[in-house]
């Protein structure tokens, strides 16, 4: 393989759907660094947390979050405080919350919204609270690590780790694996939306930079992904650890009682507010002199604010095509067929853009020379070429203005073929290129004419795309899926590196030809 392949190979790896590290590998390392803490911190019975139960309670918190990766002196690691459910949330605290007489740990999540960085509760997933409702409900305080155990910490985390022998002849994962297991199973689960993986991993974490600036959830939805996406990361872990030699070791012990249970045990049954599908609420626990209240918070609007609704793109693409059949007509003047040819090619241009996804300002009309029996295409997109499939419904507009140009040689004689798909026409009866200026003002135009509200750009469509593309249930799309749509790509991953099996490219085009029944399009009849 060559060097410029491995590099090309490596990027797709890294993005959503690449390979998940091998779950026995992290699992032995996770069981090493048991075992290395019991045979320094020596856990023993005691009445009060002990320096074993606040180093495994760091631990676990920050393996989490992912901030392992960065401690490597005491003031890389933060001070967690455990607050109440009646404090607001802020960065590095927890609290347990009991509702339906199950107490569950939540922790501080960042999310960026557009009125800045907002911490909001997010449950633990299961595997973890049993271990941390636990602890919390023996105390709330005394878990502040000392200066002395800060430099403990920090030796047991970065000195070299040796292999126990109960665990000598197996292979596990190098300790940096471990340490960002959570962020890199969060990069490469395709089932995770992107919003949910900027809230993990961060802006600068997402593999497609631009990808999170098209799709639009609230905070309740994506509690509710990211509870469940680590939940499914910790099963894996477990499942792998059934054996009767191995499992033991995950065990325990644990603060005060020195009880001994596994460190990933599942809680079951679950409080009614993790039951609900598609969302997690976020509580606050309201104090009077007699009752203690949860009342539900109202949930963050998070990403694009140039989602158009439902409803009024349908309504405008309907009332397009009563606008288009008023201009239809059994005989044309020149005016009147230059006013159609005019009218159906930028609103062409729209439904290409709604049905394909493309983005207006690089692509509003396809190239005869690029555009392959109107079936498949090849666009310039940000300076790069990539392909995209054509909907039927799409290939039947572009049908129809193939027999308008029939028209344009009878009555233009100084007409001639232009290398474009669809283009405007002048009095003259000579082809025009679209222009982005145009279309906006033709979207602007015709918007305005049929709903009543905030000025539109055809831009909003490509959101539109995005949005129905990842929330798309028949079929079901990764979000590699929607990234190879809305023609996000890194190195290795445009024209002429992706390979596509057949079945993908039949999920793909299933998807682009139900665009047109969601949105109830009419029937294009032959003029």
């Amino acid at each position: 393989m060559s060097k410029l392949s491995a590099i090309k190979r490596k990027a797709r790896q890294r993005n959503s759907g690449g390979v998940f590290p091998e779950s026995m590998s992290v699992a032995l390392t996770l069981l090493t660094a048991l075992h290395r803490l019991k045979s320094q911190r020596h856990p023993s019975v005691n009445k009060k947390i002990s320096p074993y139960d606040r180093h495994l309670f760091y631990f676990v918190y920050l393996w989490l979050t992912g901030e392992l990766v960065d401690c490597k002196t005491i003031d890389d690691i933060p001070t967690i405080d455990i607050l109440t459910g009646s404090e607001p949330c802020r960065a590095n605290a927890l609290r347990r919350v009991r509702m339906n007489n199950i107490s569950w740990v939540e922790y501080a999540l960042a999310h960026d919204t557009q009125h800045g960085i907002k911490w909001q509760w997010q449950p633990l997933p299961n595997g973890l609270n049993a271990y941390f409702s636990h602890a919390l409900t023996q105390s709330i305080e005394h878990w502040d690590l000392s200066v002395h155990e800060k430099e403990a910490f920090i030796d047991w985390v970065t000195t070299k780790w040796r292999t126990p022998p109960s665990l000598s002849g197996r292979y596990r994962m190098r300790r940096d694996g471990l340490f960002g297991y959570f962020k890199t199973l969060a990069n490469l689960d395709s089932s995770l939306s992107t919003l949910s993986k900027r809230t993990l991993l961060g802006e600068a974490g997402l593999h497609h930079h631009s990808a999170s600036a098209y799709q639009s959830q609230d905070s309740d939805q994506l509690r509710y992904e990211i509870f469940h996406a680590q939940t499914r990361y910790l099963d894996r872990l477990r499942q792998v650890l059934m054996d009767p030699k191995l499992e033991p070791m995950l065990s325990v012990p644990l603060p005060i009682t020195a009880n001994e249970r596994s460190l990933l045990h599942r809680n079951d049954p679950l409080p009614e507010h993790l039951l609900v599908a598609g969302r997690i609420a976020e509580f606050h626990l309201d104090l009077t002199k007699a009752t203690k209240t949860y009342v539900k918070m109202p949930a963050l609007a998070i990403g694009s604010q140039r989602m158009l609704e439902v409803d009024k793109v349908r309504h405008f693409f309907r009332y397009l095509h009563q606008q288009g059949r008023q201009l239809t007509r059994p005989q044309y003047t020149t005016s009147a067929l230059r006013e159609l040819v005019n009218f159906r090619a930028n609103e062409l241009a729209l439904l290409f853009i709604v049905l394909t996804g493309a983005r207006p300002t690089h692509a509003i009309t396809l190239e005869q020379a690029y555009c392959f029996n109107f079936q498949y295409a090849i666009v310039s997109d940000k300076g790069r070429w990539r392909s995209i499939m054509l909907p039927d419904y799409l290939q039947q507009a572009i049908q129809r203005f193939e027999q308008l140009k029939h028209q344009l040689n009878q009555f233009f004689p100084k007409f001639t073929p232009s290398p474009m798909v669809w283009f405007e026409i002048n009095e003259m009866g000579e082809p025009q290129p679209l222009t982005a200026k145009t279309l906006r003002y033709f979207m602007r135009q015709y918007w305005s004419e049929c709903i009543q509200s905030v000025q539109v750009v055809p831009y909003q469509l490509r959101h539109f795309f995005a949005q129905h593309a990842r929330a798309s249930l028949d079929p079901v799309l990764s979000t590699q899926d929607v990234d190879q749509l809305m023609g996000h790509s890194s190195f290795g991953e445009h024209l002429g590196s992706d390979m596509h099996f057949p079945a993908s490219q039949r999920k793909l085009k299933k998807h682009l030809n139900g665009i047109s029944d969601f949105l109830q399009l009419a029937p294009i009849m032959e003029e």
